[in-house]
């Protein structure tokens, strides 16, 4: 069963390993997400913040998509991140078990939280149209949409922050 699929720019740190992961109590944490799965360096350094008591993979988005659909994981209870909002519609798109989607923060590898022609969601959440534009495609297969950045803040549901983009 997937429990969640979260849009982080980090994807795996203190706030997903402690707080996302002590709310939701997966047995699994998938990362999928080519550029990690393709570097062993940011594979290990990825597994470095791994919860304890949690089975952690990092995989490519078609690696995920094969696992995610596949026998093995089904009885497992999983938490997925991505790194994009179009990530996460690839993946939404090709696993039918994904029905609900946390947006949080993305980031630029060099310059940090990403907010330039974007527009707040949630208190510190930012997408731009072509990301809404996607989020609203998720939104439109029935899959639950909502950002927010720890399971302790108010949650800002799809048809609340869409607003922001009539």
């Amino acid at each position: 069963m997937i429990s969640l699929l979260r849009v982080d720019g980090r994807l795996v740190h203190g706030m997903v390993a402690v707080t996302w992961v002590g709310e939701l109590k997966p047995n699994v944490l998938v990362v999928a997400n080519d550029a990690a799965a393709n570097d062993s360096f940011h594979t290990m350094t990825l597994k470095l913040a791994k919860p304890a008591n949690v089975d952690m993979y990092v995989w490519t988005l078609a690696k995920a998509v094969d696992r995610l659909n596949g026998p093995k994981y089904k009885a497992k209870k999983i938490f997925i991140t991505v790194g994009t909002i179009a990530d996460a519609e690839a993946l939404v798109s090709q696993c039918p078990e994904i029905r609900r989607v946390n947006v949080g923060p993305e980031v630029d590898g060099t310059k940090g939280r990403v907010t330039e022609g974007k527009v707040e969601i949630s208190d510190g959440v930012f997408a731009s149209p072509e990301e809404f534009a996607c989020l609203k495609r998720i939104h439109d297969q029935g899959v639950e949409v909502f950002a927010q950045i720890t399971p302790q803040m108010p949650a800002v549901d799809f048809t609340d922050f869409a607003k922001k983009f009539e």
